[in-house]
């Protein structure tokens, strides 16, 4: 006879495992689209996103400088909205996943791992010249990985409070 309580059992046993493989499973594909910026050009309409090849230009170690730019709608909104919200999108599975793996990982240790990954992102486009240094991305980095935080945060409460069948 199978129980729950066992299904459960093994379950938790696999869980912190299964998710140190998919998270650094998604830092492989974070490393491969954000620093190497191996992406296709993306079509959508007559728009075209192309992510790849080298960018010059002098870094930006002011913060909100280039955000602000971009909320004023400099360089397009599409653009604008594109670099604002795939800064922050790409990050978010961090903040879910890490308190998985690293129960009891709070907000400010989030934060940490947030802008950690944001240096280290920025970091390495710098040094393999693909890319420049933005401060402001690594602040939006670390925004995606509070973001998932919060969610993870949500579907803990949601876990705790749901009804559990019988």
């Amino acid at each position: 006879m199978f129980h729950s309580a066992t299904f459960n059992l093994n379950i938790r046993m696999y869980k912190r495992p299964l998710t140190a493989i998919v998270l650094f499973l998604y830092a492989l594909i974070l490393f491969q689209v954000m620093v190497l910026k191996d992406l296709p050009t993306i079509h959508i309409g007559h728009l075209r996103f192309r992510f790849s090849g080298t960018h010059t230009g002098t870094a930006n170690f002011v913060p909100f400088r280039t955000i602000k730019l971009y909320m004023r709608g400099a360089g397009g909104l599409v653009i604008a909205g594109v670099n604002l919200l795939g800064n922050v999108l790409l990050l978010v599975p961090i903040g879910f996943l890490f308190p998985i793996l690293f129960p009891g990982t709070g907000w400010r240790r989030s934060l940490m791992i947030g802008l950690a990954s944001g240096l280290a992102i920025e970091g390495l486009q710098t040094m393999l010249q693909v890319g420049i240094f933005d401060i402001d991305d690594v602040i939006l980095n670390a925004c995606g990985v509070l973001v998932g935080h919060g969610c993870w945060l949500l579907y803990q409460r949601y876990r705790q409070h749901r009804v559990m069948p019988q």
